[in-house]
């Protein structure tokens, strides 16, 4: 329960908030938003999970509301606060601006710190074996094929140059921190790897730049994470962040997080990495064998590659599409399954035998006096063939899972690329297409509290979408959606009278073209927002000769300089037209006169393309249920409100909202997105 001094601090910070932030505004949604989360987090709703998702409108000043809130009650339960956003714009807001602001205001004192996954910290140790004039150790990683080929003398000078600048304390030793940062290929030979580290056994633990923001994150009340470092940390046992019944987590953006989660429960192996792998293994074991003059190994690399030559041989016959073939949701043919299991025994063995190997090797080095390069690079070799060896047999036990009727199937694929050689290379996928349990079992059954917010959470004004990709049941959290502060009642939402379907391509877009040439103000700003690439280059190639102004077309410059160039010539008094696709849809703040007008080309729908949805859809149509319905009519519906949300950034921002979708009058489904949207003036043509 909230106590008398826990609600004085919350109102201290809020009070704290008004005098120190520079055009504050006091909003009754902002303080409700602030009320939900202090009472949801310290269980003054009975038989409710420390759980809440707040709808927060853009203007309801969500970053605060939530800082306000959950930075006395961390302290109070002694719990870290792990903030994660979707993206690296908003964290870097968080971490320069907001949190910086919360210093000032916040009622109680609070260190804070960035934690960022460990491959973006350089391994010391492999730095200076490979720049350090000794060839022997280079000789021994190359030996090793831990290389794909000979480093380069240009490979050796900026690993060189690298090494320099960490000694001379001019470099943290984060890749972020470059200014011309390597190739990744590259930066993966002396990155920072959970199978690679010696941690305290390591002679560099005390400068090692990962366990030095590791200590600051673990000094720190407050940890400014992202969602897919929080994922991959819970799912890896934590090696970055503090236990999860340790935490109160708040996920900004979290509209993303069901897309994020899919991702990282997912696994893939191709048959060349397979064959590389075994390879690599089987070096690491005659370096042992070579140094500890041990007896001989067997060898698997002839077994493996006559099991993957006879895969390839029933790939090939495939019907592949687009170089991608998706297996039924039923399961994929005996003929396949039997061949990997026979890889699946024969890397089990190789791995079993490689590990009594690694045994042997730790052994040695206890008792043997070995020089340090030496000890170093095949430690190295031995945990990266430990975690491409652990890797091929998670995916292959995966690939070969009987399905359980009771849970939804995984996604299991082949792609194919083409090698230098003209052969082919058969990459092996498997995937859930439902998170949701994993979730809850993760974090929601775990965490001692979970804020989850964005200004689009809901999809046809309901949470249910988010519940089901997410795993929270309805009757078991709280729910908080916000109204906008803005007037959205004095915006103009057309529907554009349209006579072409989106569904017929070529007329529906020489129809927006001549439309738009005829409602674009060249003396304004625009925003046009497009479903598809191929239409807006189109569009664009009709109409570039027909605007008096500048047309800022996505593709042609990066986003960030697109905004630049458009917020520039509003300053110079001229119209400006921003072309864009769905990264421009979401994320993008142009206030005032920067933003006149927002067409809409079509409505968002999702087409299934990629693996997992296509696995997706026919799970629901097998279980007669309906996919436009469940999936992808909600998602149009969220993604239509993000689009318009560009238009009103502040209480002054007034404009205009144009579709060119005909649906919208002609289908069922109209009505209820008409219905979603925000309380606009919506006229029909």
């Amino acid at each position: 329960m909230l106590s008398p001094e826990l609600k004085q601090q919350i109102r201290s910070s809020f009070d704290g908030a008004k005098t120190q932030l520079n055009n504050f505004s006091n909003r009754s949604s902002q303080n409700k938003m602030i009320a939900e989360i202090s009472k949801t987090l310290m269980g003054e709703y009975p038989n409710s999970n420390p759980i809440i998702c707040v709808e927060a409108p853009t203007g309801t000043g969500k970053t605060m509301a939530y800082l306000v809130s959950c930075l006395p009650i961390a302290k109070a339960l002694k719990k870290k606060l792990i903030i994660a956003s979707a993206n690296v714009a908003l964290q870097e807001q968080i971490l320069n601006k907001d949190i910086v602001e919360a210093t000032k205001y916040a009622s109680v004192d609070f260190e804070f710190a960035l934690a960022k996954g460990r491959s973006r910290y350089v391994c010391i140790r492999n730095l200076i074996n490979l720049t350090e004039e000794n060839s022997n150790s280079r000789e021994l990683f190359e030996d090793a094929l831990l290389w794909d080929e000979k480093p380069t003398k240009n490979d050796l000078d900026i690993l060189s140059e690298m090494a320099e600048s960490f000694s001379s304390k001019s470099w943290s030793g984060e890749i972020d921190d470059l200014e011309s940062p390597p190739e990744n290929s590259l930066w993966q030979k002396i990155a920072c790897n959970r199978f690679t580290c010696n941690s305290k056994n390591c002679e560099f633990y005390n400068d090692c730049s990962f366990f030095k923001a590791r200590k600051r994150a673990s000094n720190s009340d407050v940890i400014i994470a992202n969602h897919d470092l929080v994922l991959a940390d819970i799912i890896n046992g934590n090696n970055v962040l503090p236990d999860v019944e340790d935490c109160i987590f708040i996920f900004d953006e979290a509209h993303h997080l069901s897309q994020k989660a899919l991702s990282h429960f997912s696994i893939g192996g191709s048959t060349e990495f397979m064959k590389a792998s075994i390879r690599q293994s089987q070096g690491s074991i005659e370096q042992i064998i070579k140094i500890t003059k041990s007896k001989a190994a067997d060898s698997y690399i002839e077994k493996v590659d006559e099991s993957i030559k006879d895969l390839i041989e029933l790939i090939s016959e495939l019907d592949f599409k687009d170089d991608t073939f998706l297996f039924s949701i039923k399961g994929i043919p005996n003929e396949i399954t039997n061949l990997t299991k026979k890889l699946f025994v024969i890397f089990n063995s190789a791995y079993n035998d490689f590990c009594q190997f690694k045994e042997q090797w730790e052994e040695f080095v206890k008792t043997n006096k070995i020089d340090q390069p030496t000890t170093d690079n095949i430690n190295n070799i031995v945990g990266q063939n430990n975690q491409n060896l652990s890797s091929i047999l998670s995916l292959l036990s995966t690939f070969n899972q009987i399905q359980d009727p009771e849970k939804p199937p995984l996604s299991n694929w082949i792609n194919q690329s083409r090698l230098a050689n003209k052969k082919y290379n058969y990459q092996l996928n498997s995937a859930k297409i439902d998170v949701s349990t994993s979730l809850k079992n993760m974090i929601w059954s775990k965490a001692a509290g979970v804020v989850l917010t964005s200004a689009t959470l809901t999809a046809l004004g309901s949470f249910d979408r988010l519940n089901q990709q997410i795993g929270l049941n309805a009757l078991d959290n709280q729910y908080l959606r916000l109204p906008s502060p803005f007037d959205h009642k004095s915006v103009e939402f057309i529907v554009g009278k349209i006579k072409s379907s989106p569904t017929n391509t070529y007329e529906h877009t020489q129809e927006v073209a001549q439309e738009l040439i005829k409602r674009i103000d060249s003396q304004s700003a625009s925003l046009v927002l497009f479903a598809s690439n191929n239409q807006m280059q189109e569009v664009a190639d009709l109409l570039e000769k027909s605007v008096d102004c500048e047309l800022l077309i996505q593709g042609e410059y990066s986003k960030k300089n697109i905004l630049e160039r458009h917020i520039q010539n509003r300053k110079n008094g001229k119209g400006s037209i921003i072309f864009g696709l769905d990264s421009f849809a979401e994320g993008v703040d142009l206030k005032g006169d920067n933003l006149n007008h927002v067409f809409i080309s079509k409505l968002r729908f999702s087409v299934p393309t990629s693996p997992i949805e296509m696995t997706t859809q026919s799970y629901l149509e097998s279980m007669n249920r309906n996919a436009f319905m469940e999936i992808s009519l909600p998602d149009a519906s969220l993604r239509l409100i993000q689009a318009c949300g560009r238009l009103i950034r502040t209480e002054t921002d007034s404009g205009t909202i144009t579709i060119f979708d005909n649906r919208l009058i002609t289908k069922f489904y109209g009505k209820l997105l008409l219905k979603a949207l925000p309380e606009f003036k919506i006229v029909v043509e």
